[in-house]
């Protein structure tokens, strides 16, 4: 078994690079050298095969050398044998007796050197060199004898017949064929040849081997050296060190190896440079994008997902791995997700989201990869854009309202002075006062409207000059004292002495002041109390108007500075509702920010801010 690393596929944004290696098991066969290295393999492969070859060939060798040497002391026996039966044939003719024939038999035994014996027709050996031949077994049934009594010599080997000592036999018969002459030699004479050249072959075996396996394991040495650099800059590469690389090895084969492995490891750095290149510019584009974007596997586990996504499903935490109906937590979503995901076919839906409030436009299809489905959805979030839609059906039905109000009632007044009313000098009077009141009350509309949207626009133009706080406050409350009065409301204001003068256009500031406490006089009750403060900071200056009124319910404060916004549904109280929405604009025209809060004991709070060195983007004239 052998550990392969093998990079990680990219699945999600990734902080590091593309490559995590992990371990695997390849089966790469059983083996006949379990867990050793290349040069003792080459070594034990060269040994064997050595041995093998010189054991087979030595074999063959010895085999062959002692034949040989058999064949040519069977020839020589034969030659001597055919000497000794001329000498001793008339020792064992029927005029012979025992005694001389067993002095001939040793007499003749020393002279060649060999053991010789003479065997009767009958099997019955009559003298022996080595004594003893009345003891001696009956021959008949030895094939040397059987074979020279048939075709006049023969031999074998075999035991001796007494001693049981090896022996090679050779016998020739008495020309008369009364008896045979056996010589024998034994068997120690020819074997220790043979042994010896067994001795020989042996040693040149051991000589040989060692030769070879020193020339294996040099081989080794230079093939493995290659091998291991090799697996050593894998190695490095594996980990993510895509810059590593080897020195080609002066063997061709080896050469060629490690020239192919750096040119692998230039086209994968190029491959994986280009990946990083892909996966930031993907990134980065996720990041960027308004729309959000999940990426699902097949089974609706979250692989990928930008901020925005996360943002508007309101998900907390790392969504990564985590399935879609936990991360979006919205049972509509999660159903079109998984209709996506079974068919072919793109799933769009508004989603109103629970948790996080939106409104979402969302879409889902499945995209079909080489060997993997994914899960696309793109999430647009049109909760703005559906308050828009209400604030302009709102908007269009508030003028709307505004303007039939004072367009009917200068109608009917026209058609009660048409119907004879014209002619009553009093009557007449009091509907043209009206018809001038609406009419005035329509100017004022147009003029508001004209003013909110030059302010929108950023096209109105701000004269900036230097303004007191308390100058500013003196004036509002100066031309709203009669309404106060008439309210028969108590006005307070104070303000810090280390308020400095501002950068500010005097008149809309004196706009949005007025507003502010026109509206605080339009909705305290008599009796009831307004305060104006004025304080300021580093670089601002607030201006805080409460009043004791009706107050405002929490889920009107939100749009209390949208246009024509009232809290009176039937909008029966007086003004256009443009007042707030003018002072916003105004407000953000010099840079600052303007809100609304409920007292705790009742009515409501209004505080602006203003920087003290003016708007940024503004020259003061």
């Amino acid at each position: 078994m052998t550990d392969a690393n093998q990079p990680e596929s990219l699945s999600r944004p990734a902080n590091s690079l593309p490559f995590h290696p992990s371990s695997t098991q390849i089966a790469i066969g059983p083996s006949v050298f379990p867990s050793t290295s290349l040069g003792t393999r080459l070594a034990l492969t060269y040994t064997g095969l050595t041995l093998l070859v010189i054991g087979s060939l030595g074999w063959v060798i010895a085999g062959t050398v002692r034949d040989f040497y058999m064949d040519q002391l069977r020839a020589d026996l034969l030659q001597e044998a055919t000497v000794a039966v001329e000498v001793a044939a008339p020792l064992i003719g029927d005029g012979g007796n025992g005694e001389e024939l067993a002095v001939g038999v040793a007499q003749l035994s020393r002279g060649l050197g060999a053991r010789v014996t003479v065997v009767a027709a009958d099997g019955r050996v009559l003298a022996d060199s080595q004594g003893g031949a009345e003891t001696m077994d009956n021959q008949t049934g030895r094939p040397e004898i059987q074979e020279a009594f048939r075709r006049g010599s023969g031999s074998s080997f075999l035991a001796g017949t007494s001693d049981e000592v090896p022996y090679f036999f050779v016998a020739r018969s008495i020309p008369d064929g009364a008896a045979v002459l056996r010589l024998g030699i034994p068997a120690a004479v020819f074997e220790g040849l043979v042994l010896n050249v067994q001795r020989q072959i042996a040693i040149a075996a051991v000589l040989a081997a060692s030769i070879m396996t020193g020339a294996g394991l040099f081989i080794a040495k230079r093939i493995g050296g290659a091998l291991d650099n090799i697996h050593a800059q894998a190695t490095l590469i594996a980990a993510g060190q895509l810059d590593a690389s080897v020195e080609p090895a002066a063997t061709r084969e080896l050469g060629d190896l490690g020239r192919a492995f750096n040119l692998m490891t230039l086209q994968l750095r190029g491959s994986v440079t280009e990946l990083e290149r892909i996966r930031v510019r993907l990134e980065a584009t996720l990041a960027n994008l308004s729309d959000g974007v999940i990426i699902t596997d097949e089974r609706g586990h979250v692989v990928l997902a930008n901020q925005a996504a996360l943002s508007m499903v309101g998900a907390r935490g790392v969504a990564v791995g985590e399935p879609v109906v936990e991360v979006a937590r919205d049972h509509e979503l999660t159903d079109m997700v998984n209709q996506a995901l079974a068919t072919d076919t793109a799933k769009e839906r508004i989603v109103h989201h629970s948790r996080s409030g939106r409104v979402l436009q969302a879409a889902a299809r499945r995209l079909n990869a080489a060997d993997d489905r994914i899960g696309l959805i793109v999430l647009r979030d049109i909760t703005e854009i559906r308050r828009l839609e209400s604030v302009r059906r709102d908007f269009v039905a508030n003028v709307s309202h505004e303007l039939r109000t004072p367009l009917t009632s200068i109608r009917v007044l026209v058609e009660t002075l048409e119907s004879g009313a014209l002619h009553d000098p009093s009557v007449s009077t009091d509907f043209l006062a009206r018809i001038v009141s609406e009419v005035d009350r329509l100017a004022l509309l147009v003029d508001e409207l004209l003013d909110l949207a030059r302010l929108e626009s950023g096209r109105i133009r701000l004269s900036l000059e230097w303004v007191n706080a308390e100058s500013a406050v003196q004036r509002v409350l100066e031309r709203m004292a009669p309404q106060t009065e008439r309210a028969r409301l108590m006005v307070d204001f104070s303000i810090s002495p280390e308020t400095p003068e501002f950068l500010a256009d005097w008149g809309r500031i004196d706009q949005v002041l007025l507003n502010l406490v026109h509206n605080a006089v339009k909705f305290t009750p008599a009796g009831g109390a307004i305060a104006i403060m004025v304080s300021s900071s580093v670089d601002l200056v607030q201006f805080h108007v409460r009043d004791t009124g009706v107050g405002v319910s929490p889920e009107d404060m939100p749009r209390l500075f949208e246009r024509f916004y009232k809290a009176d549904r039937a909008r029966r109280s007086q003004g256009t509702g443009l007042g707030l929405a003018i002072a916003k604009h105004i407000v953000q025209a010099h840079g600052g920010t303007i809100w609304a809060e409920p007292n705790p004991g009742g009515g409501t709070s209004f505080m602006f801010t203003l920087p003290l060195a003016g708007p940024s983007d503004v020259e003061s004239h």
